[in-house]
């Protein structure tokens, strides 16, 4: 669910006052719990939890002073990660060569994916290179973007894996 427009600029006003990018805003107000779930990014380094940290504690004195989340929320700031969404022009701009994945409908109103590095990005298209061929995809048409890195399993350095528990042999230990 998509936030409201007026708290979509608060929130977009004070985050770039603090230096930082919104990338995606989730606001989950069904049922009980509600969260309001931001995720940032810096464009001269990655998001640290220090970031997160700083984020929320400004963000939620604002939030809290304009009333306009009504009732007890969660706010919830993270940073992108690897399969970073991409929501707006600039950001398939910024990430030109990169490997992504695109879900669009097509001109019969049909789902389609186009999963390949972005060739090149307009305010109205991005160019994505599909085993070769290109394909043109207006940004009304996208319904979800994201990077998508080739390895999707990440590897665990050596030595941080966690002891297995159980049987050893067929006896407990």
């Amino acid at each position: 669910m998509e936030p409201g427009k007026e708290l979509s600029e608060l929130i977009e006003r004070e985050l770039g006052v603090l230096g930082y990018e919104v990338i995606k805003t989730e606001a989950l107000f069904s049922g009980r719990r509600k969260a309001l779930r931001i995720f940032i990014d810096r464009p001269e380094a990655p998001v640290t939890i220090h970031d997160c940290v700083r984020v929320t504690k400004a963000l939620g004195l604002v939030l809290d002073a304009s009333e306009t989340v009504p009732g007890p929320y969660n706010l919830e700031i993270s940073s992108p990660g690897l399969a970073r969404p991409l929501t707006k022009p600039a950001h398939f701009a910024r990430f030109r060569g990169e490997r992504s994945r695109v879900e669009y409908l097509d001109d019969a109103g049909v789902k389609t994916t186009a999963i390949g590095a972005i060739v090149d990005a307009s305010e109205t298209a991005v160019t994505i290179s599909v085993d070769g061929v290109d394909r043109v995809i207006p940004h009304a048409r996208i319904v979800k973007a994201n990077l998508h890195p080739a390895d999707q399993g990440l590897q665990e350095p050596e030595g941080c894996r966690q002891p297995r528990r159980g049987r050893r042999d067929g006896k407990r230990f």
